[in-house]
């Protein structure tokens, strides 16, 4: 998704992007890995080669405020001009999201512009746990400056059943919740949950 946004030209062009997880990976490595994704199109060649030159990555904990401390002088030798956002995109398990966004608030928080937290569903595994992950980030952040996601609102199914919706006035006198009852979505996957079994038996849809 990064590389289509860079390929069609919707980031800013300074835009720098540092990849931070446990795994000790080096940028090439991480782009073997992403290849199969990519979708790389015929005359794209010179695009993505400058976008993997955009790319770095930094390996730490998410528990250690050092190895925060760490990263944010890495990514202190990339912010060259007078102002530099951050934008910190979350794609961690839940149970870590208080480590992290503690750490990132105490050593990542950039001195020369603004800096956003983004963190992906699921809040919590029930309505108590949402609640106290809510308070945390409020402890720690201002509310404009947290984007709470759902990736799968991009999908393009989800995406469709709003285009039929409020597209057609046929649907909207019946479309609605006075004449629906319930709504059962069911989306098969080609793939199964590749190594990541302990986390859909604590969160998300399998629970």
């Amino acid at each position: 998704t990064i590389w289509y946004l860079y390929r069609d030209n919707i980031l800013p062009k300074n835009t720098k992007f540092i990849g931070y997880a446990r795994t000790k990976l080096t940028v090439k490595e991480v782009k073997e890995k992403s290849m199969k994704y990519m979708k790389v199109k015929p005359g794209e060649e010179e695009r993505f080669d400058q976008f993997w030159e955009a790319n770095d990555y930094f390996a730490g904990s998410y528990n250690k405020r050092v190895d925060y401390e760490l990263l944010n002088q890495f990514i202190n030798k990339h912010e060259k001009g007078p102002v530099a956002n951050r934008i910190f995109y979350l794609a961690v398990p839940p149970t870590v999201f208080e480590d992290v966004t503690v750490n990132i608030r105490n050593a990542c928080v950039s001195i020369k512009g603004f800096t956003r937290v983004i963190i992906e569903k699921p809040f919590g595994r029930d309505d108590e746990s949402s609640t106290k992950l809510s308070n945390h980030l409020a402890g720690l952040f201002k509310e404009e400056q947290i984007y709470r996601i759902d990736h799968y609102l991009g999908k393009e199914m989800v995406q469709n059943l709003m285009t039929i919706r409020f597209a057609n006035k046929i649907f909207s006198p019946s479309w609605n919740r006075e004449n629906i009852a319930s709504v059962l979505i069911s989306f098969k996957e080609p793939f199964g949950t590749e190594g990541r079994g302990g986390y859909f038996d604590n969160f998300g849809i399998v629970r």
